[in-house]
Order: structure tokens, then sequence, then C-alpha cells
């Protein structure tokens, strides 16, 4: 199946103009498999898809015993797409773009690709989460498990996370808006995940949330000419119990991966916005690994489920 998905995604995200080519030159890659540790992955199962004749391909195979697997093929440029894949692994893909400009450095490119073994996914509450601001300049509560805002905006009872929108609409290109992101209980808060360096992965973030670094509070600024810096994702902590020393005693930790989505609905009565949220129901367990295949947020609509771990 990811093969096949992998020949969708170059048949229909690249554009070749054969008229303007005069000459196609051959690509080779050279893919070399390696696990967490940097260890070599003998016989994992590689595949480069290409486009040629108005038509996708592939080239398929496995790994040798030093994690190697080559292809290569005439063409006349455009990009190239390659998927790896291992019983016990996260699967990886990617696309490389070669240009329509034959350049024999770029055209022969040698890509390390981490394969990230499959450790202890859990069931979690997790949810991509897309709704309006049904207020403004007040807060909001979200409860995570119910994945719903608190009542009266919904059916949560139990407030894990406040938004809080203020929206200075100018003209319907023109606007100034503030996203900020509270929590109810002291030792709450919400940090910044490390990026990982093979975002190709379908395991996305590290395994294990944060421990420390958890800020009570997230200002989001967005304009019509300024947006928030990107993020790899947040590592979020709730529910958090104190002792007499102020440590922290019981907490759930989670995961919201990639950044806030906000609409600011400048022709619209309200603003809206977006995220995706992973929440390990057990106390004091920080294991973010999620198996897709046990979410325990109830009665998800179709476009509300989460495929990735």
């Amino acid at each position: 199946m990811i093969m096949k998905n992998y020949i969708w995604l170059i048949l229909v995200g690249i554009t070749i103009n054969c008229a303007c080519a005069q000459t196609k030159h051959e690509w080779k890659v050279t893919l070399k498999v390696v696990d967490d540790a940097g260890q070599p992955v003998a016989d994992a199962n590689a595949s480069v898809a290409y486009y040629t004749n108005r038509m996708g391909a592939s080239i398929k195979g496995l790994t040798d015993t030093n994690g190697i697997f080559t292809a290569s093929h005439p063409s006349y440029g455009g990009e190239i797409g390659f998927a790896v894949e291992k019983a016990g692994y996260y699967a990886t893909r990617e696309l490389y773009v070669l240009g329509f400009t034959y350049d024999p450095l770029k055209w022969n490119p040698t890509k390390t690709i981490n394969l990230k073994k499959i450790g202890q996914p859990i069931a979690m509450y997790a949810k991509l989460e897309e709704t309006k601001l049904q207020q403004e300049d007040k807060p909001m509560g979200f409860d995570l498990m119910a994945g719903d805002w608190v009542t009266p905006f919904g059916k949560g009872f139990h407030a894990d996370i406040f938004f809080t929108v203020h929206r200075k609409i100018i003209t319907e290109r023109e606007y100034d808006c503030t996203l900020t992101v509270t929590f109810p209980n002291k030792g709450d808060g919400i940090g910044i995940a490390p990026t990982e360096s093979d975002t190709g992965s379908e395991f996305k973030t590290s395994r294990t949330a944060a421990e420390n670094g958890y800020a009570p509070e997230l200002d989001l600024h967005y304009s019509h000419s300024k947006r928030p810096d990107l993020v790899f994702g947040y590592f979020i902590r709730v529910r958090t119990e104190l002792d007499q020393d102020s440590n922290v005693k019981s907490a759930l930790y989670g995961k919201i991966q990639g950044d806030f989505r906000f609409y600011a609905g400048t022709i619209a009565p309200t603003a809206g916005m977006g995220f995706n949220y992973y929440l390990n129901p057990t106390p004091n367990d920080r294991n973010v690994e999620f198996n897709p295949k046990r979410n325990l947020v109830r009665d998800l609509k179709p476009l509300e489920g989460v495929s990735e771990p």
C-alpha cells in the first residue's frame, strides 16, 4: 500500500514538459538505511518511484547487508520518491527534487534513511481537531479525553487546556490576532518538542515527553503579514497534582504534533483553530508512542481520526 501511495504522489505531484526537454539523463539514488542507533538495516523493502512517459513506475528491492539499496533510470527530471519499510519498524517515505536541469551531483544523491523501531505503542486519547472558537476575549476550555469543548460549547466536562482568542479584523485581508494557550492547574504546561532529523518517518516525534520545561502559557500572534515560527510540535502536561514541595506527584503527559492552526475568519463571525493531539491516560507515564488501533476518544467522525503514531 505504501508503494502504491507513493506512485500516486509522484503522479499528482510533478509536471513534466517533455517538449522542452531535449535529452534524457540518468539519475541514480543510493539509499543508506539505518536504525535508531545508526546501524545498517538489511533486508528492508525499498522502492524508488518516478514518472516516465506520463506513467508512474517504481524500482523495488531489498537493502543489502550494509543497508544499501540503489536505483537508477533515464529521465527528463522532476521528482523521485522513495519509501522504505520493514516489519518491526515505522515506514519512512520522502520526495527528492531532481529539477529539470541536469546536474550530475544533484542527480546522484546518497540519502540516509532512518528506520525507527516500533517500541511500545499504547492506547491514547488522540484527535485531529478542527473547530470554531465560539467566543472571543474569554477562555474556552477543551477536554482532551472527551475530545470536545467543555460546556456550554461542547460535551466535555473537564477543562485540560484553555484557548483564548483576541481578534482585530481590519479588512477582509488585514487582521491582527492572538491565540493564548493556558492551563487550569499549577504544574500544567506546554513545551516545544525537539525537531527530529527524519521527518519522513511515520513516527515523527520523540517517544517520550519531556519531564520538565513546561510553561504555563503560550502566546501565538497571527496577522496578515506575520505568523508564529514553525515548530515540530509540543509536549503537554495536564491534570497535574503537586506535593507540598511543589514537585509533580501526578500528571498526564501528551503531545501536539505540528503547529496550532489558526483561521482569523476575516469575513466570519468567529475565528477557528485546529490541532492534532495525543494524551497518555496513565498518570506519570511519559510514553507518547500511540497505537492508532487503540484510540480512546469515542465517536470520532471520519476526518477526526488519527492514523499516525
